[in-house]
């Protein structure tokens, strides 16, 4: 059909409709061009207007949210509007029962996002955190108990949190390792999920503390952050970094993650107080706990050699200066006992629970020792390389050691309570 025909067309059939009333008109494969050529046979409507002087184009449907709103239901699949709030081309998903944006002409979608560390980790709750993002007009917040979020928290699946860059969670189970990510959205539409950060909720009602002394700490290997293949360091980037052991989620859910040296401390610099306190290095673990320095180890150590049965002769001298295994059976009071999950050979009187994690060695990025010994960061440090605690299969002493301690090699982390 031939341009300048159109009108008189569209006046015709106006007048074939006043006069047929509610009766219905057929029509198939039909062509709009300048040429009168017949139309595509593959096409209901054929719209050309490249043989024409006069240019122009299709206009959809343009009306605002409140008026799209009003389209009565069933809507079907695939309805097509310009929505003239939002500026943005939109079309209906029947399956999800929402309007889809495919493009928008006057404003963006917002852009991904970073999650980072959760912050005032307690009995059940913590605050999620993430940075702002270009364009968002409020943070959809999910959390879940699965690290490819196959299920969510009851009230936390792409819940609406405003426009801030923090959220609490609530009521959740202690000793649980949780799992959470955002994205940004607005009128212009929702942006792509953000990186996902764990966190494990402290406090249980069950023991989630090995104390001795003075000294309280966590009874379980810190697992927080995102997970990053072997191969790829560590980067100072407000984003949590750890490894799993042989890239697998499960094995962090399990023993925890590995980190290197310098994620652990948030690049902070190396210290050696005892007691820490406050002015420990909190790193990567929750508020109220510290990364534990190589004098509070080795006091924790003598601690359990001389208190806690069955005890042994080895001084806090020897603890603190020997780079050995040293003390009598402090290694097997450390460890997990066979009744534990995992289980490994120790007698865990100490309740500390120690697990044989294994270790990550970024100079040939490969991993080691799973089921046979674990290696713990200390915040104190020794040039390149970082004092750490070694808990080995059939060992009942418990090593001190640095020059060993590469600070990119991945490593198991305790927080102490300040």
């Amino acid at each position: 059909m031939k341009l300048e025909n159109v009108l008189k067309t569209i006046s015709c059939l106006a007048g074939i409709y006043v006069c047929i009333g509610s009766e219905h008109l057929n029509a198939q494969n039909i062509g709009i061009n300048a040429t009168g050529i017949l139309p595509n046979a593959k096409a209901i409507l054929d719209v050309d207007v490249s043989t024409s002087s006069n240019k122009m184009g299709l206009l959809l449907p343009r009306m605002t949210t409140a008026e799209r709103n009003s389209i009565t239901g069933p809507i079907p699949e695939s309805l097509l509007i310009y929505n003239t709030t939002t500026q943005c081309f939109e079309a209906w998903n029947q399956a999800a029962g929402i309007w889809g944006i495919f493009g928008c002409i006057g404003c963006t979608t917002p852009g991904t996002l970073t999650a980072i560390a959760a912050t005032s980790v307690g009995t059940n709750s913590f605050i999620t955190n993430w940075n702002a993002t270009t364009g968002a007009t409020a943070y959809l917040l999910d959390v879940s108990t699965s690290s490819t979020f196959a299920s969510f928290v009851g009230g936390y699946n792409g819940l609406n949190v405003g426009n801030v860059t923090s959220g609490t969670v609530n009521g959740l189970t202690c000793g649980i390792t949780y799992y959470y990510r955002v994205r940004a959205t607005s009128a212009c539409g929702t942006g792509a999920n953000s990186n996902t950060i764990s966190s494990v909720v402290l406090g249980c009602s069950t023991p989630v503390i090995a104390a001795c002394g003075t000294q309280v700490w966590a009874a379980f290997n810190l697992d927080v952050g995102t997970m990053i293949n072997s191969g790829t360091a560590s980067a100072n980037n407000s984003i949590v970094e750890k490894y799993c052991y042989n890239d697998l989620p499960a094995n962090c859910t399990t023993y925890g993650g590995l980190y290197q040296w310098d994620e652990m401390m948030s690049y902070a610099g190396s210290v050696n107080c005892d007691p820490c306190g406050s002015s420990g290095v909190q790193g990567i673990c929750p508020a109220g706990f510290h990364i534990p320095t190589d004098l509070e180890w080795s006091r924790y150590e003598f601690c359990l050699e001389s208190t806690v049965a069955p005890t042994g002769t080895v001084s806090l001298i020897d603890f603190q200066t020997l780079t050995a295994y040293r003390g009598t059976n402090t290694g097997s009071k450390l460890k997990a006992s066979a009744s534990n999950t995992p289980p490994w050979d120790g007698t865990n009187t100490s309740g500390f629970a120690a697990l044989p994690a294994g270790y990550y060695a970024a100079g040939g990025a490969f991993f080691s020792n799973i089921a046979m010994n674990t290696n713990f960061w200390a915040a104190t440090d020794q040039s390149t390389n970082g004092w750490y605690r070694r808990l080995g299969t059939g060992n009942i002493q418990s090593g001190r050691f640095a020059p060993s301690g590469p600070k990119s090699s991945g490593f198991s982390v305790r927080c102490l309570q300040d």
